[in-house]
């Protein structure tokens, strides 16, 4: 009769039926592990201990087998072999199952980062469309209502077009994917998008929905202005292009309205189409690093602007030029042919009227006769202003450095052959002031600026004219300041019109086109002009000029 005996190995008990009988027939070894000691052992998985007692056992049987070639030893060859194959599924398995673990805590990791990462909220729904749980954008909801955990999602939510998308509790019932589905937050009216894809247990049943719902306010502002920009932009008559920084030159061409295409003869140019098209000034300031948020050159208006994006600008073609000349040649003709001819009729026939009846008329009807003649030659004298400046506008500029100074000297000096040789004015020019530019049209500016000094300094018996320059946001700002007649600066706005004057012609005689040629020529040359004065105490013209 056979008798169990228990095994002790590394602390593992392994009982075998009969072993009793058998000890005296084994090895040694054996005998010896059969009288050691049993120790607690340390708490390990379940799996691996099972795996180290197979693997103990396996050795056990292994020595026995090597050691008996009676049936002993192939009883305990056969254990061997069960239990190797048991050792090594178990730590597969134990493999395998690391390995899932390790993927699904990374997969969900990865999960929570996306999500993290979504402009929106990211939610999820049971089989009866309560929100089970909802995360908030990253950085929170920024104040601003959002859907909520615990409400059904129909509850929260109504399709914004019932008509076409239908009732939204019907959607979700359907059980379908909604791709982008606009609806409104029932708590304040708010447009949103809402997105989700349904969930199915492992029995395919029906589990909910896991989706995304995210504000669309600001996208539907930004679609609204981008349709005004067009709108905007369609309406421009003259080439007109909008820019963003970056790309090839420096910019990259975003937006051209119709007039642009046809200029440049392309439906779809790039920046390098435009840039040699544009004026040698205006590249010139579009390739400056520091250049002027706004400037007028060559008949071309930059402005530059910031956006959250990065640096934006606007080119647009303020005045015909190039193969636009015809229109101004059309307009120079129309004015010198079809007005004056008619300002002519009046005015010969009012010298015949007056050469041929003037001794059959009274005093009054001689001095009428004197008005209409008067009026007609300030009629053409206007005309002559008008066609003037409009020759400025098609004018090419020289670029060229231009003294400033020596320019002023000559102005002066022509002004003081003009006046009586009693006239005293006291005149102080800065030396130096040089810059670049075209020398007839800035020799223009100076002669309107310090002529108007020299004419409304008149009646000051100590007249006093300054031609210099100061700093001026960073750029050098030159100035005409004189101590004359002075302006009221609640009429400044209208100061640089057309024909516009500020003192009556029986004061200070004048055609109203000087300053207003003034502001063109400087706004050509990238600059802009202001003045500053007081009643009485003088006025001072300032000017800048694009280096």
């Amino acid at each position: 009769m056979r008798e169990d005996v228990t095994l002790t190995v590394s602390g593992t008990v392994i009982v075998s039926a009969g072993a009793r009988a058998a000890a005296p027939r084994l090895p040694t070894p054996v005998r010896t592990i059969l009288h050691m000691p049993a120790h607690r052992p340390r708490p390990r998985p379940a799996g691996r201990v099972l795996a180290t007692r197979l693997a103990g056992f396996a050795g056990l049987a292994a020595l026995a087998g090597c050691t008996d070639t009676g049936a002993a030893g192939g009883v305990f060859g056969g254990l061997a072999l069960l239990a190797v194959g048991a050792a090594g599924y178990t730590v597969g398995s134990l493999r395998e199952r690391h390995a899932a673990h390790s993927a699904l805590r990374a997969a969900r990791a990865a999960a929570r980062d996306a999500a993290s990462l979504l402009e929106g909220w990211v939610w999820r729904s049971d089989a009866s469309h309560r929100v089970v749980a909802m995360q908030p954008p990253e950085g929170g909801a920024g104040g601003s209502a959002g859907p909520e955990a615990g409400t059904a999602l129909d509850e929260q939510f109504e399709t914004a077009h019932p008509e076409t998308d239908g009732d939204l509790a019907a959607r979700l019932a359907a059980q379908r994917a909604m791709r982008s589905l606009r609806v409104r937050l029932r708590a304040d009216g708010s447009a949103w998008r809402l997105r989700a894809a349904p969930c199915f247990d492992e029995l395919g049943r029906f589990d909910g929905f896991s989706g995304t719902a995210e504000p669309v306010a600001a996208q539907d502002a930004l679609a609204a202005d981008q349709a005004a920009l067009q709108a905007l932009l369609g309406g421009i008559d003259a080439p007109a292009l909008l820019c963003a920084a970056g790309g090839a030159g420096g910019w990259t061409l975003r937006e051209l309205n119709p007039a642009a295409r046809r200029w440049l003869d392309r439906d779809a140019p790039a920046w390098g189409d435009v840039l040699p098209r544009l004026p040698a000034a205006v590249r010139e300031a579009l390739a400056a690093p520091g250049a002027d948020t706004a400037a007028e050159l060559d008949g071309w208006v930059l402005r530059r602007f910031d956006t959250e994006a990065g640096a934006g600008l606007l080119v647009m073609q303020a005045a015909r030029a190039g193969g636009d000349e015809g229109d101004g040649a059309a307009f120079s003709f129309t004015v010198s042919h079809d007005l004056r001819a008619p300002i002519r009729v009046v005015e010969g026939f009012t010298r015949i009227l007056k050469e041929d009846y003037g001794r059959q008329l009274d005093r009054l009807g001689n001095e009428h006769l004197d008005r209409v003649l008067g009026a007609a030659a300030r009629m053409n004298h206007m005309i002559d202003s008008m066609l003037a400046l409009a020759k400025l506008s098609q004018q090419p500029l020289a670029r060229q450095p231009v003294d400033l100074s020596q320019l002023a000297a000559w102005v002066v000096d022509d002004l003081r052959r003009q006046s009586p040789p009693e006239r005293r004015v006291d005149v102080e020019i800065e030396p130096g002031l040089v810059t670049r530019g075209d020398p007839t049209l800035l020799r223009l500016v100076l002669e309107n600026l310090l002529g108007n000094a020299w004419k409304y300094s008149a009646r000051n018996p100590k007249a006093r004219i300054v031609f210099a320059s100061q700093p001026h946001e960073g750029r050098v700002s030159f100035y005409v300041r004189d101590n004359g007649a002075g302006f009221d600066m609640r009429s400044a706005d209208r100061l640089f019109g057309l024909f516009q004057r500020l003192h009556s012609a029986s004061e200070f005689p004048g055609s109203g086109v000087g300053l207003a040629s003034v502001r063109r020529i400087v706004r050509r040359h990238g600059g802009e002009v202001w003045a500053e004065a007081e009643p009485g105490r003088g006025a001072t013209f300032h000017f800048t000029l694009r280096d």
